[in-house]
């Protein structure tokens, strides 16, 4: 076999090699692998929902807004360490009026990106173990004093 064809059949084996990890932050929902975490995470995002729905009508919803909506909740995660890098949980809400003076409809539709108060470094168990608890939204998130519903105050208005 001559040097060239050597380095071919080595250029071709190294392209067939699957890497390691790509990128080094992934989604939490394909932690540690692709879709590893799906249903655990949907459940996980299903009891921060029905904890904000609980809530609303006597904090957030009262003011300017009465139909604020939960809608996506995302958390990057650093893929070599395991630990939940930042989460951000999306809102919306609408304020539709009737204009007295021409019949059109006046509309607002504000969003919101709130950043949970997550400590540097959190694991991913932790994170999972904190939000599992009997109430998510007010629980303290690990290693802080601080739970989601705080993350929320002053992020929300």
């Amino acid at each position: 076999m001559n040097a060239s064809a050597l380095s071919f059949g080595l250029s071709c084996a190294l392209l067939v090699v699957p890497s390691v990890q790509a990128f080094p932050y992934v989604d939490l929902i394909d932690y540690p692998q692709q879709e590893a975490n799906w249903d655990r995470f949907f459940a996980l995002e299903g009891r921060l929902q029905r904890g904000f729905d609980t809530i609303c009508g006597d904090t957030f919803c009262e003011g300017e807004y009465s139909d604020i909506r939960a809608l996506r909740l995302r958390c990057s995660v650093d893929a070599a360490r395991g630990t939940v890098h930042e989460c951000l949980w999306a809102f919306a809400a609408s304020d539709l009026q009737v204009s007295r003076a021409d019949g059109a409809i006046v509309v607002r539709q504000p969003t919101w990106l709130c950043r949970l108060p997550l400590q540097p470094g959190t694991p991913v168990e932790a994170l999972h173990a904190a939000l599992a608890a009997r109430d998510p939204l007010h629980d303290p998130l690990p290693g802080t004093s601080q739970s989601v519903y705080d993350g929320l105050v002053g992020c929300i208005h």
